[in-house]
């Protein structure tokens, strides 16, 4: 059999590192591999750990490998890279070979020519540092069943975001995904709220998030610690190795109030190695950021990383009174500090603290006259398109939040089949509320009052405790553990008027906003909620078919425990208590197969609750019970043309009952009662995941979400009539496509070309009677270039130009009418961003 070229070169450079071969293997080096393709984790340790490494491509084919990442000799870490794939390394002489155990065996017989017989590489590859072909896509590594697996091994509807991805489409927080950019998830302001967000997905809706009382539908985790509260989640995101979007019921693995999906955001971890970046930025609106991000090196086993971000912007509603904030501007900061530790080479600490801070204010509510509407009065107008400049000038303070919290992740090692992990996390928020549009509520009157003022202060700290087994076993994977979670929480709000007219509406004069007023707080409430979980979910592999049939069930058990009170109304102390308490099992199946080792289908089958509680903004806190959310799914995970086009679809069917609905009073607006959907809410739909290789250097990737949804028919409990149901923030179609180009240019720098557009149809934001959203697309771009040499000790510099909404599209955050009566009978909106672009510049080191 005869060598290739490449093979040929590499076994006669053998001879010229067997020097250091030898030595390297049983000597401790610095280790930095992260999850990624076996094969290309085999070239990162050769060239790590100065060795040389002999495996048969299509044995390690289809296989991935753990990050691995510290001091550690060449074997201890291959231990850990080949932990599970079912593979075994030795040494011959200054030769590493990776193989299967039998011909292991059979290649130690024959050890003494081993290195010697250059004919033995004809069917091993030579471990050196070259990438897969660039024209194939890399494999994605995504931890959505609690492990390390290939997204195209995860039978589950998820859509991955990269840290680079995210930086290209310029998502830097969580409210970024306001306009669609993942299909099937919407992510809005509360109202125009900047800290307080309202996360759809699926068609599974909270309903108002901003309520201690009452939990998230789609559960939002930051490294495997559930973030309890929709308030505090406006804050600028770290700096994240990924962002996994699981669409439909989680409620084996994640638990409660998982109903809609999970979000889960993973940072990067500290390297133990010097280096670090550093990026600036301007931008319209006076948009300024810095962002900062650093690796030191490991020192007796720790490692350290620091990461810091700032950014501010201009609102782009100017507010006509002087000194007062303008609408729609941010105030962000933030720091985090992450310390490795790594005792053994079987047991690491992950330490992490987060502090941040967000002074940025809400949104302008527009408003437009509803047909028979008694007129403005004359300094006031409709406003049917997204503005620039308020109506009037009026009091606004930045929406101040304030975030922190600690988390240690340890994970041990039992065994090479067995692992245990720990997350224990402790996180409190401080969020303040500050909204007022100088809008009116009730008509115009001669000496009338406007300008409602909403201000809110929520204090909540949660505690939480995740214990998980892990085995990998022949035939059999698992994972069990244990869950439990407590917090506590108030709230109390404030809705004074802020403006009065004169007596021909020609003008107005400020009103104060007393805080010491005898009606402060119009209400108040507390609530400590506990969750204990015990779950468990198991993956079996019979001895037939050729091993490609997998069976995975799961189960969890819940118990919920809540008890609060509304304890303050117009300012008087009240105690009205609600208790609330529930204890259930909620099952999943899964059946998929391996038709080929690039095409994967399944079928699954999950339940999902979401707790009940009380509705705050109800006069007597009247409870509501739990829902539940069932959804059959089936997928197909496919790789097609040798790994140029990654193809991933899947349907689902979904049955939504005691669907937890508000309905607002007619005759106010702000008093709210929840009650629970008699019937059942049926969601079916469609996504589609593409990313293709269009050339070497060019990528397509694109994503399409159909839903549709027949809600129940809810009773209003202000009218007792029978309404329509809706299902909110969930456009019947949704897509995003993505374009992106990389060249080299220069001396060995880097051009990078991201274009991407958005398309939403339109959608519900409050009830069936209240008018939807109109359909948009939208535009974005981001160009670069990069790896411009410095002259400073290998340091690179790149230059970004950016754009968002380059079309400057318009639509509808939220829309809402203010009708009935005694009201104005007014539509009232919070608009998107208009558009925005800036420059940065960025040094790597």
């Amino acid at each position: 059999m005869f060598l290739s070229h490449k093979t040929n070169l590499m076994a006669a450079s053998a001879a010229l590192i067997c020097s250091v071969a030898g030595p390297a293997y049983a000597q401790a080096v610095q280790i930095d591999i992260a999850p990624q393709p076996l094969g290309s984790a085999l070239n990162q340790m050769a060239i790590q750990g100065r060795s040389q490494i002999l495996f048969r491509p299509e044995v390690v084919a289809g296989r991935t490998a753990p990050a691995v990442r510290g001091s550690m000799t060449v074997d201890a870490a291959l231990d850990r890279l080949l932990e599970h794939s079912g593979l075994q390394h030795r040494q011959d002489r200054n030769v590493i070979l990776v193989d299967k155990p039998t011909r292991i065996s059979m290649r130690a017989d024959a050890a003494p020519a081993m290195a010697a017989q250059a004919p033995l590489a004809s069917d091993i590859a030579v471990a050196e540092e070259a990438p897969a072909p660039s024209n194939q896509l890399d494999e994605i590594i995504v931890t959505a069943q609690k492990r390390e697996e290939s997204l195209q091994d995860t039978p589950i509807s998820i859509a991955v975001l990269g840290g680079d991805e995210l930086k290209a489409r310029g998502l830097t927080a969580l409210a970024d995904f306001a306009s669609g950019a993942v299909p099937s998830l919407r992510v809005i302001p509360q109202q125009g709220r900047p800290s307080t967000l309202n996360i759809t997905m699926r068609g599974i809706n909270p309903g108002d998030p901003s309520q201690v009382s009452r939990d998230q539908a789609v559960g939002v985790y930051l490294d495997g610690v559930y973030l309890g509260r929709a308030q505090g989640l406006g804050s600028e995101m770290y700096d994240l190795q990924r962002m996994e979007i699981l669409r439909g019921p989680q409620g084996t693995l994640f638990g409660r109030n998982a109903v809609g999906g999970a979000i889960s955001m993973v940072s990067k971890r500290p390297t133990g190695t010097f280096s670090g970046d550093i990026t600036a930025g301007v931008g319209n609106f006076d948009w300024r950021t810095v962002k900062a991000h650093l690796n030191l090196p490991e020192f007796a086993g720790f490692s350290i990383k620091l990461d810091g971000v700032w950014t501010k912007r201009d609102g782009w509603v100017e507010n006509p009174l002087a000194d007062a904030s303008d609408w729609a501007a941010v105030d962000r900061r933030g720091g985090r500090i992450s310390v490795l530790w790594e005792p053994a080479d079987n047991l690491e600490f992950l330490y992490s603290f987060d502090i941040s801070r967000d002074a940025s204010t809400a949104g302008y509510q527009q408003s437009v006259r509803l047909p028979g509407a008694p007129p403005f009065p004359a300094i006031f107008y409709d406003e049917p398109k997204r503005v620039k400049r308020g109506r009037v000038g009026v009091p606004l303070e930045p929406s101040l939040g304030k975030v922190q919290g600690h988390s240690l992740n340890a994970t041990w090692d039992l065994s090479d089949d067995l692992t245990v992990r720990s997350i224990t996390a402790y996180r409190k928020i401080e969020q303040a509320q500050y909204t007022n549009s100088g809008g009116l509520l009730t008509p115009y009157t001669p000496n009338g009052v406007f300008g409602r003022v909403s201000y809110a202060d929520v204090h909540q700290d949660q505690f939480s405790q995740e214990v998980q087994l892990l085995g990998n076993f022949d035939n059999l994977e698992f994972v069990a553990g244990a869950f439990y979670f407590e917090e506590d929480a108030t709230d109390l709000a404030f809705t004074p008027f802020s403006a009065m007219f004169n007596s021909d509406g020609t003008g107005y004069r400020l009103l104060p906003i007393d805080f010491n007023s005898p009606r402060f707080p119009d209400r108040g409430s507390d609530i400590n909620a506990r969750s204990t979980a015990l779950f468990g979910q198991a993956t079996y592999t019979p001895g037939i078919l050729d091993e490609r049939l997998h069976l995975t069930g799961g189960l969890r058990w819940t118990s919920d425990r809540k008890k609060g009170a509304l304890t303050r109304s117009r300012g008087a102390v009240i105690d009205i208590p609600f208790k609330f308490s529930s204890d259930r099992l909620d099952p999943a199946f899964t059946v998929d197969y391996n038709w080929t080792d690039d095409v994967n289908t399944y079928v699954r089958w999950g339940q999902a609750y979401r707790a009940g509680g009380a509705n705050s903004r109800s006069l007597t806190y009247r409870p509501f019970d739990d829902e539940e959310v069932s959804t059959w799914e089936i997928g197909a995970k496919t790789e097609l043309f040798d790994r140029r086009v990654r193809f991933n679809l899947a349907a689902f069917h979904t049955t939504y009952k005691n669907r937890q609905v508000d309905f607002v009073n007619p005759a106010s607006p702000s008093n709210l009662e929840t009650l629970n959907a008699p019937g059942s809410t049926t969601i079916k739909g469609m996504e589609f995941d593409l990313t293709a290789r269009l050339a070497p250097g060019l990528t397509l990737t694109g994503g399409y979400a159909f839903t549709d949804a027949e809600a129940a028919v809810d009773r209003n409990p202000f009218t007792d009539q029978l309404q329509e149901g809706a299902v909110l923030y969930t456009p019947k179609h949704s897509a995003v496509l993505g374009l992106d180009h990389e060249m080299s240019v220069l001396d060995d720098a880097t051009f990078t070309t991201h274009v991407d557009a958005v398309y939403s149809s339109s959608f519900f934001t409050g009830g069936a009677d209240q008018p939807k959203t109109g359909s948009y697309a939208m535009l974005n771009a981001r160009v670069t270039l990069g790896d411009l040499e410095m002259r400073d000790g290998g340091a690179k510099l790149a230059f970004s130009l950016w754009g968002k909404n380059l079309t400057n599209a318009r639509w509808k955050l939220f829309s809402f009418n203010i009708a009935g009566p005694g009201l104005a009978n007014l539509s009232t909106a919070v608009w998107n961003e208009p558009r925005t672009y800036g420059v940065e510049a960025k040094v790597n080191f």
